[in-house]
């Protein structure tokens, strides 16, 4: 069995909820897709910086697993 690791577009999306309030941003549906570009940006920072054989790096996560 392979250990679950925690998915990185929920922690993108907690984070980008996070810096929008933070940052005073209501978010609404004339921003979503502003709001959606910085959460994918989120995510492929957070994947870049994984260590090399953590299987999220693989942009398939969690697909590719058996």
């Amino acid at each position: 069995m392979t250990k679950r690791l925690p998915n990185l577009d929920q922690i993108s999306l907690d984070l980008m909820i996070a810096g929008t309030k933070a940052a005073g941003v209501r978010r609404t549906n004339a921003n979503r897709s502003a709001c959606a570009d910085l959460q994918i940006a989120i995510r492929e920072a957070l994947r870049a910086v994984l260590p090399e054989h953590d299987p999220r790096r693989d942009p398939a996560y969690p697909f590719n697993q058996e």
